[in-house]
């Protein structure tokens, strides 16, 4: 459990806890100073050398190295499975377009999927003719694994899940079908953006191809950025979509020759904006510092501790399975007769309250991060009980 007192100095050190009660981290979370900080001090040095200055590019290579080995150390993996990239969409993509699919083949999802988890999938499935089949997710993990093997065919090629998916904030079973997909030869993708940042990972454990994240949701980082773990015995199977420099060890053309790195570095390239991995660092930092069970177990309190309060409130309808001590941080809970994109436009307007309409627009997403306390609990209650009726 994280000292109290650490958890008040966390909170002190994120500006926008003093204008707002921060209640959506599963969107984009509040930055920490000294993130900010860090990334504008990268902005005045690149102002003054510019970007391409040899000098800045060794320091930046170094920052970059070092944000992948801090990634890893988070994710129990190895440096060389890391690669950084944009977001959760670009990893997909590339999966999808790694794949070689066929018209035909089949690609299993969750219904519960962020766009971020369907859409490279559904372009396919229009231009190629792939299958894809939908499996429901209500925080049953028996039934969901299940339901899983079920679908298992032998044309089916992928299988791309949310750990934590984002509507409802279920944590799903990402072990066990895992485990299932590599008894069938199917790669599994894992949209991470609800987990990474706020709940320990290890790749080890969970057993999937692929794990991708943003920055800018749980783990405070900046917008923009985000990276992605790809399993060592992977890569090969897993072959870049496309590739620039960054990509390759070693290049020439005329006659044409490029060698990929043989690491994850294969699927890193174009123009990259190092300031922002480069200032990621600090937030990576304060998180590791506090340590991921204990930025879980924060979270699950006082996603009980709302839970004990909306069920006590009138009208208000809990969309969130109770899941125990696995839980996420994230509570959605709906409001009798109240449309959920203008109660979160109440939340905001009315009470300073950063959260966001969820569950096809029916509830509001409040997400509880370690900085988070009974106050931001409180806050919402209330702007639950004021709603105009």
């Amino acid at each position: 459990m994280a000292d109290p007192s650490v958890l008040a100095d966390l909170r002190e050190a994120i500006p926008a806890i003093r204008h707002y009660h921060c209640l959506n981290s599963g969107g984009v979370a509040p930055t920490p100073q000294a993130t900010l900080d860090l990334q504008q001090s990268w902005y005045d040095r690149e102002a003054v050398m510019t970007t391409t200055n040899p000098d800045l590019r060794e320091i930046y290579n170094e920052e970059i190295a070092a944000l992948r080995g801090e990634i890893a150390a988070m994710l129990n993996a190895d440096s060389d499975e890391i690669a950084l990239i944009r977001a959760v969409s670009e990893a997909v993509s590339f999966v999808a377009a790694a794949l070689d699919l066929q018209r035909g083949d089949r690609v299993i999802l969750t219904a519960a999927e962020h766009p971020s988890g369907y859409l490279a999938w559904l372009t396919l499935r229009d231009r190629l003719g792939l299958e894809i089949v939908a499996i429901e997710a209500d925080g049953n993990d028996d039934a969901f694994v299940r339901d899983v093997e079920a679908a298992m065919t032998p044309n089916t090629r992928a299988f791309c899940l949310s750990h934590v998916t984002t509507e409802r904030g279920i944590v799903l079973p990402v072990d066990r079908v895992s485990a299932l997909a590599r008894e069938h030869g199917v790669v599994t993708v894992v949209d991470a953006a609800q987990s990474f940042g706020a709940r320990p990972t290890d790749m080890q454990q969970l057993g999937c191809d692929v794990y991708a994240f943003p920055a800018f949701k749980w783990s405070m980082g900046p917008y923009g950025v985000g990276a992605m773990y790809v399993r060592r015995d992977a890569q090969e199977r897993l072959r870049p979509w496309g590739s620039g420099a960054g990509a390759v060890s070693q290049s020439s053309f005329p006659p044409g020759e490029a060698h990929l790195h043989d690491n994850a570095q294969r699927y890193e390239f174009g123009a990259r904006p190092y300031a922002l991995y480069a200032a990621w660092r600090a937030s990576i930092k304060i998180l590791s510092d506090l340590g991921m069970e204990a930025v879980q177990q924060r979270g699950a309190e006082l996603a009980a501790e709302a839970r004990a309060v909306f069920s006590d409130l009138p009208g208000a309808s809990i969309r969130t399975p109770e899941q125990g001590d696995a839980r996420s941080g994230i509570f959605t809970v709906g409001l009798e007769g109240a449309d959920g994109m203008a109660l979160a436009e109440h939340c905001l307007h009315a009470h300073r309250i950063l959260c966001r309409a969820a569950d096809g627009y029916s509830a509001v997403r409040l997400s509880f991060h370690a900085f988070n306390d009974a106050t931001d609990i409180q806050a919402a209650a209330q702007a639950f009980e004021d709603f105009p009726s």
